[in-house]
Parts: C-alpha cells; structure tokens; sequence
C-alpha cells in the first residue's frame, strides 16, 4: 500500500486546505484522473492519480489543512489491466454491477476527465451503484469561458506580461460626499489636468499624453467585467457624467456595448467598493499607464481641535500605474492632487 503526499506546492506556501476529493474507497482510477482539489493562499490545484491506482482510504476531510509531506490518500496499484475483466463478481469494488435484460455485465467505470451527456449521466447514475447503493460519478461543473469572460482572461494574461505593475495606497478624509462617483470622476479628471503624464498610453518607447481624458469605467455584469468609455468625460458636467453613465452601465447589462464604446480609453476607473472590499491592485490594461481603484466608503468619526465629535467620510484609493512609463514620484503626485480636489471641494 502506498500513500499519495502532499508534494512542494512552491513560492514558500507549506500548507494547503483540502476542498474537496473526487473519489472514494475501492474506486479504481487511471492515471492522470483527478483525485483530489486542494486551495493554497494563491490558487486551486486538483491533484491528478500518478499512476493507474485503487483508492483504499481518504486520510483528510473536506476543509481540513494538511501540511506538506502529509498524506492525503492511500491507495494499491491494481493487480490487473484496466480493461481485464475480473473472474469473480466484487460489488464492492469500482467495477459496478450493470444489469440489462436479466444479465449481469462487468463494466469498468473511469471518474475524473471523462465527459457523458446528460442522457448518459443519468443512465449510469441509475444504473451503476456501489454498495452503499450511491451513484460512483463524481459531479462537478465546468464551464468554458467566452465573450467578454475570454477576452478579460487573455487581456489580463497579456497586462501581466508586460506591464512593471506598481500600486501605492492612501484614503482621503472628508466632510461628506454626494454622489461618490460621479465625485470621482471629476477628481480623477482633475488630476489628469494637473499631473498629464498618467492620461496617457506608452508604447514601450514613448509616452502618448491625452488632452482629453477618454475614461475607461469598470462595470461589472453578469456577462463579466466591462470597462466602456465615457468619451471626454473632462468637458462633461454632473448631469452629462451621470447620463453617460446611465447609457454605458444600461448598455453592459444589457450585453449592447458596441466595439466603439469599449475602445480607446486614456485612464480608467474601478469603483470596487460599492461591492466590498477598501483596497486593492488593479490590472492596467496597455497602452494605458495608470488606473484607479475606489474601495469602500465608510463613516469615520474624529475629534476635532475643538474637542467636538464630528462624523467624517474616508475614502481608501489604491492607484496602480505602470513603473516602465512612469516614476513613483508622478504616481504619488498624482494621488495627491486627487486628494487635494476632494478636500478643497473642487467639484462643479
């Protein structure tokens, strides 16, 4: 009998949460299947079979933490080939017992990457029982991505590559704020007057800086995240930023955006905190430079010089901007003008 471990999951990580297994006892499975799904501090790995083995027993629960080097399952290498059938009935094995018209057949049975249809499924689900008289299938949902999901993976596969990604974090304390994000939008247009070199795309050997600031507006659907454009949005009063706004989110939602809408930002903006959530690392898209993230509001009271209570609003920011084009003394300033704007109220 041997032991599957829990092998060197890298980047210093010594532990990992066991989420779920794909198996159980007695349950023959081929090489190369899937065993188990452990989740680490950065990812979900599914643990694949190392050879054509028998499952004998699970050595950890579902949410329970195993170290590295820990056993997750034992398991016996089969005496026979997967495909050999066996002399002699055992309806405590993997092979289950299939009857059709009276007969009785052996059929071998794999879990894991396997695929059947619907129909099939529940054939064998039906028909195909272990002792414990519960279907043998493993079920777990796989969904493909596409559209607008495909597209953010490989965008994001591609910023990653190439952008030297840095965020540097603050919050700004304020009286109050009306409309948190139309507010922002003014701050973040604001800034881009003051500190131009962020309103602009780099090209790995110049930097293209904007008159106009083209805003890219994360809206997150139910299709994936959309990042449409208000169009200069730096001319556009209260009421045209909030229309705008209305037109780009009904259009997400309604899975409407055309091309044009979703092309050519110069600077873009993730309000994240109406979800949950005070800081983050957003991804900046190329040929943009700079992105920046609104965490979630919160009241904060403080005393003030006069030891009188006052209730104040703090706003977290976290600004990502790409280090190849830019200095962390621009990126700074930049932070720092938007926090001048929301403190001077400088908003129309």
């Amino acid at each position: 009998m041997k032991n599957l471990l829990l092998a060197d999951l890298g980047e210093g990580l010594t532990e990992a949460t066991v989420v779920e297994y794909y198996v159980s006892p007695k349950q023959l499975v081929k090489q190369g299947d899937l065993l188990l799904a452990v989740e680490t501090a950065k990812a979900i790995v599914e643990i694949p079979a190392p050879e054509t083995l028998i499952v004998q027993q699970l050595l950890a629960t579902a949410n329970q933490v195993v170290n590295v080097g820990m056993p997750l399952l034992s398991y016996d290498s089969p005496q026979n080939e997967l495909n050999t059938t066996p002399t002699t009935h055992d309806t405590s094995s993997v092979v289950g017992q299939l009857e059709i018209s009276g007969e009785q057949y052996q059929q071998n049975f794999i879990t894991g990457q396997q695929r059947f249809s619907e129909q099939e499924r529940h054939t064998i689900q039906q028909r195909l029982l272990n002792k414990n008289n519960s279907p043998i299938i493993v079920e777990r949902q796989h969904i493909p991505l596409s559209g607008s999901r495909l597209v953010m993976a490989q965008n994001l596969a591609q910023a990653h590559q190439q952008v030297a990604l840095v965020t540097i974090f603050d919050e700004v304390l304020i009286k109050k704020i009306n409309n948190p994000l139309i507010t922002m939008i003014q701050a973040l247009c604001y800034a881009c007057q003051q500190q131009p070199k962020l309103n602009a795309w780099f090209d790995t050997q110049q930097l293209i800086i904007h008159q106009d600031v083209d805003l890219g507006l994360a809206i997150d659907t139910e299709y994936g995240l959309y990042v449409p454009v208000i169009k200069q949005a730096n001319k556009l009063n209260k009421q045209q930023l909030q229309q705008a706004i209305t037109q780009l989110k009904t259009a997400a939602h309604q899975h409407q955006l055309s091309n044009a809408q979703l092309q050519g930002a110069t600077i873009s903006l993730s309000n994240f905190g109406t979800i949950a959530g005070r800081f983050a690392t957003p991804m900046i898209v190329p040929p943009q430079v700079a992105i920046l993230g609104v965490g979630q509001i919160q009241k904060r009271y403080v005393i003030n010089a006069k030891a009188k209570i006052k209730e104040k609003v703090i706003i977290p920011l976290s600004l990502s901007f790409d280090h190849r084009a830019l200095t962390g003394g621009e990126a700074a300033r930049f932070l720092a003008t938007i926090k001048d704007f929301l403190h001077n109220k400088k908003a129309a």
